[in-house]
């Protein structure tokens, strides 16, 4: 049986050729001959394949170690053999610095022939597989990434970069499809013009769309050969590129009204401009479509975590303006405590993310309240102790409400709900608890709700004028606030004013 692998034997006398031919050839191997340097050049630059390269020396116009020095170049992976008559040590070091890999001696021995090309091929075998290898390697490394990013902006510019990297390309574009499904809008780019960032193309108008509308990956190795696709890319100056497409990969739910009308493709990917200004191939095809494959799930994924996000918000809100609503305060407390706590948290040292959470969470605070009977919640005068035990019940009924929730939020959420009347002195409720045994959280939410609730008129009091109320955050300093937290809204007061008179009543 014929074997696949092919050797290209040079050597200007043919006699050699001729005998390394029958040797190799009924061992099964594939086997083309050349009688001097240029000719094999040549045929290593038209055909793809060859895996050995035995070669001669001594020759004309070009010896043997000059061949395998430009051969390497044409075919990196090619396994040079040396064959001579003339065996020197400075010799060998010279073919084996241009990368000979072994050498047989003339005249032939065939046991050593055969083993020369065995071993030979074995290198191959071992070289292709720690390729293919490394090659799965980094790409599990940019799946990796691409699944941990949150953001949309840092997945689509990883995304991009990424997939010229692997394929080698120096141009390229990541084109994110309209809600409706008719166009593709230019998101990133690279190596294109600036001018074309945020341009858009109809489906089906150009090759991008092509490949949008036909859900159909696009390899083109020369443009030129096909007159339909070079019409669609008629803008195009490269002969060869790959577009492939980004698969929505979320299942059509059964009980949706509107999931079957969102377009199948999130987004296409496009490369082009092979830094060797060679073609694309088979091979750069299949990597980027595993890139695309993942980067699609994840766009996905930070979209879907993006509107739950936006739902959970729409809830706080919600909840927490019903709440205040049922006590006959109007929705805007919530949103003054949101943006005092968010500023008191940035300030205090959280991380942007962590004041945002803060932001979305504290409207809760006072989400227990549903579980307080209107008589005592909306009492115009003083509350009796036994009531006023009643009140402080909506702490524990708040957390309760929210401690089973998955979501970040409501898990800050329902701490804020519980701890928010904890004082620093260890007065306050439900659990007495002291100091920065308090989460962070609650300690600004409690700072933020008693500075905005005294500054406002309820069925119960007066509203306060704003220097009593800053002359009782002096005197609770300590007692009731964190102190540092206290300093910290002192030194923000004009921020937290203008939130105030942002929101009035």
């Amino acid at each position: 049986m014929a074997k696949e692998e092919r050797i290209l034997v040079v050597d200007d006398e043919i006699v050699i050729r001729e005998l390394m031919v029958d040797i190799l050839t009924e061992e099964g191997y594939r086997v083309e001959t050349a009688p001097d340097a240029k000719t094999a050049l040549q045929m290593l630059l038209g055909a793809n394949g060859f895996l050995v390269l035995f070669t001669d020396i001594m020759m004309p116009e070009m010896d043997g170690i000059a061949l395998i020095r430009e051969a390497r170049k044409l075919v990196p992976t090619i396994v040079p053999i040396v064959m001579t008559g003339y065996a020197t040590l400075e010799t060998a070091r010279a073919a084996v610095k241009e990368g000979a890999y072994d050498y047989v001696l003339k005249p032939f021995n065939l046991s050593e022939i055969k083993m020369a090309v065995n071993n030979a091929l074995e290198r191959c075998r071992l070289a292709n597989e720690n390729a293919r290898l490394l090659e799965i390697t980094e790409l599990f490394k940019i799946s990796e990434s691409i699944a941990s990013m949150r953001d949309e902006s840092r997945l689509l510019d990883f995304v991009l970069h990424a997939a010229l990297e692997r394929v080698n390309a120096t141009r390229g574009s990541l084109m994110l499809m309209s809600d409706d499904g008719r166009r593709l809008e230019i998101a990133r780019s690279i190596g294109l013009p600036t001018e074309l960032i945020h341009s858009s193309v109809e489906v089906g108008s150009s090759i991008s769309g092509w490949v949008a509308e036909n859900v159909r990956p696009l390899l083109v190795e020369d443009i030129g050969q096909d007159p339909n696709i070079s019409q669609k890319g008629r803008q195009l100056k490269d002969k060869s590129f790959i577009s492939v497409p980004l698969e929505r990969k979320a299942a059509v739910d059964e009980m949706s009204l509107t999931e079957s009308t969102r377009p199948p493709v999130i987004a296409v990917l496009n490369v082009t401009e092979k830094e060797d200004g060679g073609q694309f191939n088979e091979g750069d095809l299949k990597t980027l479509s595993i890139v695309a494959n993942h980067a699609a799930a994840a766009l996905e994924n930070v979209r879907l975590l993006r509107a739950i996000e936006e739902s959970q918000r729409e809830i706080v809100f919600t909840l927490g303006e019903i709440v205040e609503t049922r006590s006959r305060e109007t929705g805007n407390h919530v949103k003054r405590v949101a943006e005092y706590s968010k500023v008191i948290g940035g300030k205090c040292g959280l991380t942007p993310a962590e004041a945002e959470v803060l932001r979305l969470a504290s409207p809760l605070h006072d989400v227990g309240k549903v579980g307080v009977p209107d008589a005592i919640l909306n009492k115009p005068g003083r509350l009796t102790d036994e009531e006023f035990d009643i009140m402080r019940t909506h702490s524990q009924i708040g957390y309760d409400m929210l401690k089973v929730t998955k979501g970040i939020v409501l898990q800050a959420a329902g701490v804020i709900a519980l701890q928010h009347h904890e004082k620093f002195n260890g007065e306050g409720y439900p659990q007495g608890l002291k100091g920065k045994d308090i989460h962070l959280y609650g300690r600004i939410t409690g700072i933020a709700d008693v500075f905005d609730a005294l500054g406002v008129e309820r069925v119960y009091k007066k509203a306060w004028e704003l220097q009593r109320i800053l002359e009782f955050f002096h005197e609770e300093r300590g007692k009731h606030f964190d102190p540092e937290l206290v300093d910290v809204f002192f030194a923000n007061l004009e921020e937290i004013l203008t939130i105030r008179d942002a929101f009035p009543e």
